[in-house]
């Protein structure tokens, strides 16, 4: 189905036109990347402020991740019982009202409590906004050109918080920054006119959800993001402490090797399409689990800034299409079921963040911190694997009986 085709087909009575809503979507992924990856720069701050260590860290992100999985999962319900615009506006609105009363937290229980909050309002931008780009066609193409505003979004989370810091701002003016992008996208979606899921239809058709759930490609797919994401987040969540602590830099010089990962995650997305268009999506993210995760285990090994900013530029390029090529991998399997699919992969992919973060903290405590970021290559190279058996399944499935 062509784009035009594909939001006639979505709509009821007309929609807003292609470019603009992926315009939309865009803009939404990059304030979903700066929230997603805000936090991860101020570790540092918030240690400090509230008087804990990484363990406590580790419970936060978990609570983050929690809320995520929750959002994510009753998101895909949502969006297909109720429709995407609404969807949308109401998670936009939960991410200012979160994050206002976030910054606003005089203990650290209360951060707690409020990042939760974020991470459910986050999980249903996540699933809103990977159902959207689906509806108005393209392919990967689009799928990875939605996810560059991810990378946008991230990139700037360490610049932007860096010159925070040094302003005197503080570590809340990068939450700050959500709002305002979350309060700008709920403005703009309030006067879009949004295609409709397809699976907005009596709950008695398609496939029943926990049957979905255990598709073997469902499961295999969802397995996959969770250790991507398990090592994504890893990155963004460890790895401007790892530079602080072993070369004693600012949050400028340590957030850098952020940046450079989140700058060539960038730019792997421009040409994902095509790259997809000549090798099939399962043997793309293999190979390129592989060369992040050896990116990864690289910047835990090296001895000077310029090594670690190198080796987080090559994680970041191998790693910068898995995540939409699988989701549009999978979900192009399951047309009529898409937000059901989405809400299911991206409440197991947020799982990765949920176990691996927690578990990376108590071991940075115990044997050190790049210790701990070997776990983070390690959950990459799993991710790898189990795309190695959904190719491996194709091909065979491929080739001519003999």
């Amino acid at each position: 189905m062509q784009t035009g085709e594909a939001v006639v087909a979505a709509g009821t009575a007309r929609v807003s036109s292609v470019r603009w809503l992926a315009i939309l979507a865009t803009l939404g992924m990059a304030g979903h990347g700066l929230g997603q990856t805000v936090m991860g720069p101020v570790v540092a701050e918030v240690m400090t402020e509230y008087g804990v260590r990484e363990t406590a860290v580790g419970v936060l992100l978990a609570a983050g991740s929690l809320g995520f999985m929750v959002g994510c999962l009753a998101g895909g319900f949502v969006v297909d019982r109720v429709g995407l615009k609404p969807t949308l506006l109401a998670a936009w609105g939960l991410v200012m009202v979160s994050l206002f009363a976030l910054v606003s937290a005089p203990v650290f229980a209360m951060v707690l409590a409020c990042y939760f909050l974020f991470g459910v309002a986050s999980g249903f931008v996540e699933t809103g906004l990977n159902v959207l780009p689906t509806q108005i066609g393209g392919g990967a193409w689009m799928m990875n050109l939605v996810h560059m505003g991810f990378g946008v979004g991230a990139l700037a989370a360490p610049l932007l918080v860096a010159a925070l810091l040094r302003s005197g701002a503080g570590w809340r003016g990068g939450f700050l920054l959500v709002v305002a992008l979350a309060a700008l996208t709920l403005v703009l979606g309030l006067g879009s006119q949004l295609p409709e899921a397809p699976g907005r239809r009596p709950a008695s058709e398609g496939t029943p959800l926990l049957r979905l759930a255990r598709h073997r490609l469902v499961v295999m797919g969802g397995l996959a993001l969770f250790f991507y994401v398990g090592g994504e987040m890893g990155v963004n969540a460890w790895s401007v402490l790892s530079m602080q602590e072993r070369f004693g830099l600012d949050a400028l010089g340590a957030g850098t090797a952020l940046s450079l990962f989140w700058a060539a995650m960038l730019a792997a997305r421009l040409v994902q399409g095509a790259i997809v268009a000549r090798f099939s999506i399962p043997s793309v993210v293999t190979v390129s689990g592989v060369i992040s995760a050896l990116g990864i285990f690289a910047f835990t090994l090296a001895t000077t800034p310029a090594q670690a900013y190198a080796a987080a530029m090559v994680a970041g390029l191998a790693a910068g299409g898995m995540y939409p090529n699988v989701m549009v991998y999978v979900n192009g399997r399951f047309p009529r079921q898409i937000g059901a699919v989405t809400g299911i992969l991206s409440t197991v992919a947020v799982g990765g963040t949920f176990v691996l973060q927690p578990v990376v903290g108590r071991v940075a405590e115990t044997a050190g911190l790049q210790v701990g970021v070997l776990l983070v290559a390690a959950s990459m190279l799993v991710s790898s694997v189990l795309l190695l058996a959904v190719w491996l399944r194709d091909r065979g499935a491929a080739s001519p009986a003999h």
